[in-house]
């Protein structure tokens, strides 16, 4: 039976502790529904489990309906009274609902069972001052009052944590010790679960183990350890901060401490703590690799490709997969080097495809799908964009002309942790959607060749959340790379690359590619903001000067390119140049002074930050021509530039990640914008400057030129993309080797 919301229905191969883990992840993300959804699935398999009925319970308080909370957490209460937060929950549930003398019995039954301590003690004295309050204004207890509901409305399991816990009372030295023997046991039951990835689960213990044991620094690390919410990082520097005062010669919390000040953008702290890791610690590979995204963050992109070579040099990351993102990140990172050239960054994927296939290659699995060449296949798509991500919107218009197709079964395997409203739409055209962030490589890949994927798919590349090394394991028989990367895996287990003729032009690309190369009529399809504003007049005709534009991330924007668009803003003296997309607001002395070092004044660069799509478009109303980042071209900016009749001026370069632009162009015939080198961007600069009325008339006509290329036909890729996964599989069906072949120009049926 198909599913279409796997959320509801949980795959049957995963485990109970697997969901109330992925509930976890989306309530600490924030997605309540889902994480309620999650929760009363377990339920309904397992009516006493005690985790799902106390986060369950709790989600009722948080939302202010204790009285619908505290049947379940009677229940989780009952199933272990030895988990202390199971107690301060059900009493503050009682508390909130008005039940202060239920409470107030409950507490003494607790401290029959050894509850106690810091948290307790604070309860104990607000519940007093309720009940004498009560007593004193004769309140009936079961109506409480507006201010009691606003204190009583954060649990002690959810409240911020303190950096200064306030100190237990003192109690007889038998009971130290037997509470000394608790801790202990707590933190190895705590450190399991870090070390099974079960987040969720260590995230809820360790906020229980702060309360009644406020000197465990390691629970104090593992709280601080978890990304906030709506990116406030406060508290988890708090957290962590208490962590580094409990363990000074702990590398880890330093480095955990220095991560998150460096998140919150406050980096001389973050540099401060990292170097510190690596003085306790110099060969922890973990302080280089979070030193380098602290440098990434500053625009100090030489310092933080050297951090990640010293890191990899190392090898020693303290989470799972640590060593496997780094090294992706340095090959992104180094993918904007302008230094670079085509060869060395090939050599570079292929070290690390060779360095993480060659531990695994042969225990390759022996692929029994059936060798059918006719038959339905599975298909998998495995990537952390399926989300409000521009992965999605290309991905999202191929997977609902496929979805229904009887010859074809879609599924997902999402590696991010939390969803949100394109997820949730997204979900419903998967027959599973699997939430695998929590599986280590080795677990996601048996999932995989379990669930008997026929067709694998990598939407990530070497960017965020991707999972290449299961892919190196080679879980499903045929396996392809598609939109999310533009250059190799570098992995052998990929057999194929999906792209199309304007961005690898066929034979020019073929030797800088681990796969063969498959091209379909376009990438990817590309659908404009259903709110964007028609084509506006060429601004340059009213302001009488031309205004070039850049709506690139910061950075892609490295002293090549500045170097670039300055040469050209030096010859169009009066041109003015509007880069928008750059937060937070503090990079933007550090563009200026770049520019100023180069001889352009702030009077002639207008700077934006990060906007809405609605605004995001309506600034293209003031570009005459945007210039590209050079070696990593912009990509979805530029689409949508050209629906916006906004052309950009771009160099194509050597590397894949240099082609993007120009296959842009090509695809609606404007290779007149697509120079060879630096001199020709110039030249070409200057003349669409002085023809202002040519250029007007190609801004004019922009919108229909993409609506009447292959990216805007979204059935004929997918057909492409169907007769494409049909041919890979019938030659493995044949026993023969992957190949290149072009379907770009088929004559494609159903």
């Amino acid at each position: 039976m198909t599913s279409t919301n796997a959320l509801r229905q949980p795959l049957a191969a995963a485990t109970l502790d697997a969901d109330f883990a992925r509930a976890m992840e989306l309530q600490l993300a924030g997605r309540l529904d889902l994480a309620e959804q999650i929760y009363r699935a377990i339920l309904q398999a397992e009516p006493q489990h005690a985790a799902a009925n106390h986060c369950l319970g709790m989600l009722h308080v948080h939302a202010r309906r204790p009285a619908e909370g505290l049947p379940h957490l009677i229940v989780a209460l009952e199933a272990k009274p030895e988990m202390f937060a199971y107690w301060l929950g059900l009493l503050e549930a009682l508390t909130l609902a008005g039940q202060l003398d239920t409470a107030r019995n409950t507490l003494a039954i607790g401290r029959q069972h050894g509850l106690a301590g810091a948290a307790v003690e604070d309860f104990a004295s607000r519940l007093q001052a309720k009940l004498e309050h009560a007593a004193a204004v004769q309140t009936p207890a079961s109506v409480p009052q507006p201010a009691e509901r606003a204190e009583t409305a954060r649990p002690v399991t959810a409240r911020p944590v303190t950096a200064r816990p306030a100190k237990a009372p003192k109690t007889p030295r038998p009971g130290r010790r037997i509470e000394e023997l608790s801790l202990r046991k707590q933190e190895s039951a705590l450190q399991a679960l870090v070390q099974k990835r079960n987040f969720g689960a260590a995230f809820e213990l360790a906020r229980a183990m702060v309360e009644r044991f406020p000197k465990s620094g390691f629970a104090w690390k593992i709280v601080g350890a978890f990304p906030p919410m709506n990116d406030n990082y406060d508290e988890a520097i708090v957290a962590l901060q208490t962590a580094v005062r409990l363990l000074p010669r702990d590398a880890e919390a330093h480095v955990n401490l220095g991560f998150t000040l460096a998140k919150a953008k406050r980096f001389p702290e973050a540099e401060f703590h990292l170097h510190k890791a690596l003085e306790i610690e110099p060969g922890f590979a973990a302080a280089h690799y979070r030193l380098a995204v602290a440098y990434e963050f500053q625009g100090r992109f030489a310092e933080s490709e050297a951090s990640l070579r010293r890191g990899i040099a190392l090898r020693s990351g303290y989470i799972a997969g640590d060593d496997e993102i780094s090294y992706s990140h340095l090959l992104f990172l180094i993918s904007h080097n302008p230094l670079i050239d085509a060869d060395t960054l090939f050599a570079e994927h292929c070290r690390y495809g060779e360095y993480f296939e060659e531990r695994v290659r042969n225990s390759w699995p022996t692929h029994t799908n059936v060798r059918d060449p006719e038959r339905c296949l599975k298909v998998g798509f495995v990537s952390g964009d399926l989300c409000r991500h521009a992965v999605a919107s290309f991905v999202e218009p191929i997977i609902t002309q496929l979805k229904d197709r009887p010859d074809l079964e879609l599924h997902a395997y999402y590696t991010k942790p939390s969803h949100d409203d394109v997820s949730q739409r997204l979900l419903a055209n998967f027959k599973t959607w699997n939430v695998v962030c929590p599986l280590s490589d080795l677990e996601l890949a048996n999932v995989i060749t379990k669930d008997g994927i026929d067709i694998l798919i990598d939407l990530s590349g070497h960017t965020a959340h991707n999972r290449l090394p299961a892919f190196a394991r080679k879980p499903a028989p045929i396996q392809a790379s598609w939109i999310g990367y533009p250059g190799t895996t570098g992995l052998r287990a990929m057999d194929y690359f999906l792209g199309d003729p304007h961005f690898l032009p066929p034979g020019e690309f073929d030797r800088h590619f681990t796969e063969k190369l498959v091209y379909l009529p376009a990438q990817a399809p590309f659908q404009p903001h259903q709110n964007a504003p028609p084509v506006s007049p060429l601004p340059a005709l009213a302001a009488g000067r031309v205004t070039f534009g850049s709506f690139n991330r910061l950075g892609k924007i490295n002293d090549t390119t500045v170097d670039l668009w300055s040469r050209l803003l030096h010859e169009l003296p009066e041109a003015r140049m509007l880069i928008a997309g750059i937060e937070p607001a503090s990079e933007h002395g550090k563009l200026l002074a770049q520019f100023a070092a180069r001889g352009i004044g702030a009077e002639r660069l207008a700077i934006h930050e990060r906007c809405g799509m609605d605004s995001y478009l309506a600034l293209y109303h003031q570009v005459d021509l945007c210039l590209d980042t050079y070696p990593y071209n912009g990509g979805t900016t530029s689409i949508h530039g050209v629906w916006m009749g906004v052309p950009t001026l771009t160099i194509a370069g050597s590397t894949p990640a240099a082609r993007a632009g120009a296959a842009i162009l090509s695809q609606v015939g404007l290779e007149g914008f697509t120079a060879a080198d630096t001199a020709e961007f110039v030249a070409q600069g200057v003349h669409w400057a002085g023809h202002l009325d040519a250029l007007a008339e190609v801004r004019q006509g922009l919108r229909r030129r993409l609506q009447d290329s292959p990216s805007r036909r979204a059935d004929i890729i997918a057909l492409a993309l169907a007769a494409a996964l049909r041919r890979m599989w019938r030659r493995w069906c044949a026993g023969l080797p992957a190949e290149s072949f072009d379907l770009s120009a088929s004559n494609l049926t159903d």
